[in-house]
């Protein structure tokens, strides 16, 4: 049987690995004399899992391609307007497929083998460079049930 783990020390961990592999980029420039490749941080980043804390897949914000999301989440996401668009309702002003509980709810789900958004549960949302928590969007909180 998988170990169990902590969802919230689970998102700083990965926060701590974005912020590293954010140094090694810029270190890589450096020692090359030129920008090859640049990389800032994300704005946020989420741990997605399983009720039971055994299995676990980690992403960040970032702008959604719009062929990329399983079926299930993708057909829920699109109640909300097209993805890659702000969202439609009234007081919804995110871009749907943008937020980091939607890719690493789209990797469970594609690589798990998950059709079921009451099976997902996710840590704390977190800014990766300064590890503040923050409160899930709306996007989020009509996305997923256990939000």
């Amino acid at each position: 049987m998988k170990q169990q783990f902590d969802p919230d020390e689970e998102i700083l961990h990965y926060c701590e690995h974005i912020c590293n592999t954010h140094i090694q980029v810029l270190r890589k420039n450096i020692n090359h004399g030129k920008c090859t490749w640049y990389w800032d941080y994300p704005a946020m980043a989420a741990v997605c899992h399983d009720k039971g804390c055994h299995t676990k897949r980690v992403s960040y914000s970032h702008y959604p391609q719009k062929d990329e999301f399983h079926p299930v989440l993708e057909r829920k996401l699109l109640e909300l307007g097209n993805i890659g668009e702000r969202c439609h309702l009234p007081g919804k002003r995110y871009i749907i497929g943008n937020c980091a509980e939607q890719h690493a709810a789209n990797k469970y789900m594609k690589q798990c083998g998950e059709d079921n958004l009451r099976h997902l549960y996710f840590s704390k949302a977190m800014r990766p460079r300064t590890k503040q928590v923050f409160e899930y969007c709306d996007n989020c909180k009509n996305t997923f049930p256990n939000l």
